[in-house]
């Protein structure tokens, strides 16, 4: 009886595709990360050896990522993506690939994950005003808490970023504080002192509307408020002559009494009518 020693070799054949643990990968990448940077992806497994196992990676074909392959020290396969162009979350918030793992076999065989891309956002937008100008007409002796106007300043960014909250600009001055009022969250602004035309009829209201994120630049834009004018004063007379008799004597024309009549209105509101009532030997004349 004799034993021989026999060493059979089975060759492989390529009879297993690469395959993903997932068949999604997601994958964050701030919007702020500069060309060059580079991410590690999940790799493909393939149970084949030699050249049947995986051998590469491909990627849709696009403007801003690309792979690149490398061999580690055990011969497995893995793929870095890797940035060509920035980002931009407000214009595309998410990349959507197809990731192939590609063996080297005859006939070569695929396996295939899809490639989630979702873009960070960054601090890189600030507020916008609709408008830089806003006028407003309110009349005079409007009640505090009469809205003067609803500001709307957007923001594309998202979170804390995009949120948007509301001031007056150091440029205002310690009377327009006095007069006007603006809800930071909201951007109402309203009355809260006393609204006189004869003491201005016009106020510059500077606003500027900042988001809540880290670094943030404030916009800025102007509200004209013009107050408009009511009959709310009297005329005013002020006497500079009078007489404290008048000679029986006295010719026409003799001057008795000087007086001025103003009023602080303006326009109708100011103009002014004087005429002396009952029947009295005295009539009015126009001294200038």
């Amino acid at each position: 009886l004799e034993f021989f020693r026999v060493e059979i070799e089975v060759l492989d054949i390529n009879d297993n595709t690469p395959a993903f643990p997932e068949p999604e990968i997601q994958v964050e990448i701030s919007e702020s990360a500069t060309p060059g940077t580079r991410f590690p992806l999940e790799s493909a497994y393939d149970p084949d050896v030699g050249n049947n196992s995986l051998q590469t990676y491909e990627i849709t074909t696009n403007n801003y990522f690309t792979l690149d392959v490398q061999t580690q020290g055990d011969g497995n396969k893995v793929a870095e993506l890797v940035l060509e162009k920035p980002l931009d979350r407000e214009q595309q918030a998410t990349h959507r690939y197809v990731l192939t793992a590609v063996d080297g076999g005859v006939p070569k065989t695929t396996g295939t994950a899809l490639l989630s891309i979702k873009v960070l956002d960054s601090n890189d937008n600030v507020p916008v005003f609709d408008q830089s100008v806003y006028t407003v007409s309110l009349p005079e002796n409007s009640p505090a808490g009469t809205l003067v106007i609803q500001l709307n300043a957007t923001d594309r960014d998202e979170g804390q970023n995009g949120e948007v909250v509301y001031s007056f600009s150091s440029h205002n001055s310690p009377r327009v504080r006095e007069i006007f009022g603006i809800d930071s969250r909201t951007g109402r602004m309203e009355i809260t002192g006393e609204l006189d035309y004869e003491e201005s009829s016009m106020y510059q209201v500077y606003v500027q509307a900042k988001d809540m994120g880290p670094n943030a630049v404030p916009a800025h834009c102007k509200v004209l408020v013009k107050v408009l004018d009511l009959n709310d004063n009297p005329p005013e007379i002020t006497f500079s002559t009078v007489k404290d008799a008048v000679s029986e004597g006295a010719p026409p024309g003799t001057v008795v009494a000087l007086f001025s009549v103003t009023d602080r209105d303006s326009e109708e509101n100011g103009q002014i009518h004087c005429e002396i009532l009952g029947d009295v030997p005295f009539r009015l004349k126009l001294s200038y």
